[in-house]
């Protein structure tokens, strides 16, 4: 097939295009390869190869996949002048770093990096493939960390999941995720970047909860593809929707039979039925009145499992401290996802149309209390974090609470919500797990087909924290 002339940004058409557009991909042998096609044209407009800026301690390991692609390798160093590299690729996912040596290298590398996007070309994008590790009970959240200081550098673009075949599942003592997947940040440069390398931030881990002897003894993986059975009529009403069996799962984990199980963003259910038919009793927080009903119809409909009781279903504002008042003294387990910001208020969405033209919902309300419908990301964040602090008020020591969340982009910036609630987070609750959630059931769009990458985002995190027990 030939080329598109109007493809300013690699030689694929639009079927090629659209296989790397998903946000998470199960890695193979051509990983590295689909990145340098995906990034670069193999010649350039002035005839010349593409080059791909690499740091000298990897051109052993890419030298083969470079010259199998038709890319020139370009060795990023103080000779290389800049704009001289039309993609930069950078492969820090097998580091084994500890707190410590994460803090004492990342100076270095942060140079690294800054001398990197120096010498990449304007509007060329910059790869960096790193990992988060774990120290015991902890989830050190180095990728996260890291990219947040690149940004001040170059723009923040987008993240890819590359999900790894699972490790043999063994016996643990307690819940306990492998780290089987790694991130793909990808930024961009858009102006001109500082002279010198931004000073490099720390890495602050807040230890606060003791060795936990967690429900479960297996290991599990830290990604999975669910796929949820159709929605139920009344819960179609409702934007968004996690599924049932995924929660259940969690809430089994991470609570006994008999336990109160909260969701202070109760939405049409999912959390509360999902604790009922776990032996749970539920508990939960919602806005909106036309969802509080749709819970209790669900709830009076499963009759299945009415045998076990539902703690409180309050029709309120989990912001205020009143809404918490008739739920029972002490929860044993959250589970909840927020709104992903103003997100479902942006206009153009096919989604939303087709949501539309059918009578359903776009939005979860109109109230101003809604935390969906604030704009400014930084008091949307603040208010959210105000939410948590009193649901963490009620949880009991010891306890977990799980958020299932995303990043969200918004006129080609990304806002990494997930990792900013679990940042925020830290001096309250021990973040210990990060599970993926990956999508396989929606339809791919080509965003940004021709000129930009722009993916589609099929991953929400699953992060799980737990409270000090003392």
């Amino acid at each position: 097939m030939p080329v598109d002339p109007k493809n300013r940004l690699n030689d694929l058409d639009s079927r090629q295009w659209l296989q790397f557009q998903k946000s998470w991909f199960q890695v193979s042998e051509n990983t590295i390869q689909e990145f340098f096609r995906f990034f670069t044209k193999e010649k350039r407009e002035d005839g010349h190869i593409s080059r791909i800026g690499i740091l000298p301690e990897h051109i052993s390991r890419l030298s083969e996949i470079l010259s199998a692609c038709g890319r020139q390798p370009l060795i990023i160093d103080e000779t290389v002048a800049e704009g001289a590299a039309d993609y930069v690729f950078v492969d820090w996912r097998d580091e084994k770093d500890t707190i410590e040596s994460y803090n004492d290298k990342s100076s270095v590398r942060l140079e690294k990096i800054h001398a990197a996007a120096r010498a990449l070309r304007l509007n060329g994008y910059l790869t960096i493939l790193m990992r988060n590790a774990r120290d015991n009970a902890t989830l050190l959240p180095f990728a996260w960390h890291f990219s947040q200081q690149v940004a001040a550098i170059v723009s923040a673009k987008d993240e890819k999941i590359a999900c790894e075949p699972a490790a043999q599942l063994v016996e643990v003592s307690g819940w306990q995720t492998e780290q089987n997947f790694f991130y793909c940040l990808t930024f961009r440069k858009e102006q001109d970047v500082p002279k010198t390398a931004p000073s490099f931030r720390p890495l602050e881990i807040h230890h606060l909860a003791d060795p936990a002897q967690e429900k479960t003894t297996h290991s599990r993986s830290s990604w999975n593809v669910v796929k949820p059975p159709p929605r139920e009529k009344g819960v179609l009403l409702h934007p968004a929707k996690f599924p049932e069996p995924m929660i259940a799962q969690f809430i089994e984990a991470f609570s006994a039979p008999g336990e109160v199980v909260l969701d202070p963003m109760a939405g049409t259910g999912s959390a509360l039925l999902a604790a009922r038919r776990t032996g749970r009793r539920c508990a939960g927080i919602e806005l909106n009145p036309k969802f509080v009903e749709i819970i209790r119809q669900r709830l009076q409909q499963d009759d299945m499992f009415n045998t076990v009781g539902v703690g409180a279903l309050i029709c309120g504002d989990a912001t205020k401290e009143e809404s918490y008042q008739a739920l029972p003294p002490v929860i044993d387990y959250v589970v909840t996802s927020p709104p992903y910001w103003d997100m479902l208020r942006m206009k153009g969405a096919e989604t939303q149309k087709k949501r539309r033209d059918a009578g359903l919902l776009v939005f979860y309300s109109d109230h101003a209390e809604d935390l969906g419908n604030l704009s400014d990301y930084d008091e949307f964040l603040k208010m959210l974090i105000r939410t948590y602090r009193l649901v963490i008020d009620r949880l009991k020591p010891g306890g977990f609470m799980t958020v299932i969340v995303k990043n969200v982009k918004k006129r080609g910036k990304v806002y990494p919500l997930a990792w900013d609630i679990a940042f925020a987070l830290a001096p309250f609750m021990e973040l210990r797990h990060e599970q993926i959630w990956c999508q396989d059931d929606q339809k791919i769009a080509p965003f940004g087909y021709r000129y930009a990458w722009v993916s589609n985002t099929f991953h929400h995190y699953c992060l799980h924290f737990r409270k000090p027990s003392i």
